[in-house]
């Protein structure tokens, strides 16, 4: 190997290194059967549509990532998006595997040694309409059983590069802000991730933990 080939070899394993154990969250909604991603930060206007998001991060735990979301309705009279919140893996492997776990209502992704727990509410409510998707219906607009009604094709599991979307319906009555919470949390042990998500689904944001 020569050097130039040696140099990129090293600074790969060293991005490659860095990117495993993190799980990204991706926000997006889903308006009249038109679907967008917020790819560029968490806050973004749909001028066309009169709708904003605003994602904020709060720093609760070393091991959660906790978001409040916070979905704004600009035009004066009713109407019906989705929240869709997507998580997927920095670094791909045929190796993870993610699940809908269905006794415990939330989703799991596992990579390599580390497990992680993702779950969400809105107004309250829990998550209730997730799938698993492989990254390339992503990108050819395959994750909606009807993309009209915006209702997501459920698979419940799916092993190497895949990603998990769950969905909230917000009915607007005007202009007003529904507001979401979601988290990831990382660790080692199944047991432990269970705990840490029920102390967010009672407490919810008051939590000290």
């Amino acid at each position: 190997m020569n050097t130039l080939n040696w140099i990129r070899s090293d600074i790969y394993d060293e991005m490659e290194n860095a990117a495993k154990g993190k799980l990204r969250m991706i926000p997006g909604l889903w308006i009249d059967g038109k679907t967008y991603w917020m790819k560029n930060g968490f806050k973004e206007l749909f001028p066309e549509d009169k709708l904003s998001v605003y994602i904020k991060e709060e720093n609760i735990h070393s091991k959660i990532s906790f978001f409040k979301c916070f979905i704004t309705n600009h035009e004066d009279k009713p109407r019906k998006v989705k929240l869709l919140i997507q998580h997927k893996h920095e670094y791909s492997s045929r190796e993870h595997l993610s699940f809908i776990s269905p006794a415990e209502n939330v989703i799991f992704h596992m990579a390599d040694s580390k497990v992680f727990l993702v779950n969400g509410q809105m107004d309250g409510k829990k998550m209730t309409e997730c799938s698993i998707q492989p990254y390339w219906n992503l990108y050819s607009d395959q994750i909606w059983k009807c993309r009209n009604k915006g209702i997501l094709k459920y698979h419940p599991m799916a092993k190497g590069n895949a990603l998990s979307i769950y969905a909230f319906s917000i009915g607007f009555g005007g202009k007003e802000t529904a507001e979401a919470e979601s988290w990831i949390i990382s660790g080692d042990s199944k047991t432990e991730l269970l705990q840490y998500n029920q102390l967010l689904l009672k407490k919810r944001t008051s939590i000290s933990i």
